[in-house]
């Protein structure tokens, strides 16, 4: 009977649409910060809750670009994580 492969605690707490390349979460940052930072700004609204949104924007950009980033870290650490229990499973079989 084969054991049930346990689950890493960390790509659990992940749901499965934001499992995503460390390096995307690096250039969702990017691109959030610059859009909320430069673009957003820019917009011309006539309705006043969304002129005031605009102007809010620009101090949203760190908070956004962060979450982003450590999304990504979040990422970078699992995939260096799965490389090296990969590792020692290659060695493992080696050894025996």
């Amino acid at each position: 009977m084969t054991e049930p492969k346990p689950q890493n605690s960390s790509s659990s707490l992940i749901p499965p649409f934001l499992r995503i390349p460390w390096w995307t979460g690096v250039l969702l940052a990017i691109t959030f910060y610059c859009s909320l930072k430069y673009l957003v700004p820019q917009l011309q609204f006539t309705n006043q809750t969304l002129h005031k949104l605009t102007l809010f924007a620009p101090s949203l950009a760190p908070m956004a670009a962060i979450v982003f980033l450590l999304l990504a870290a979040m990422r970078l650490y699992d995939a260096d994580d799965e490389k090296l229990s990969g590792d020692s499973d290659e060695q493992e079989m080696t050894d025996n």
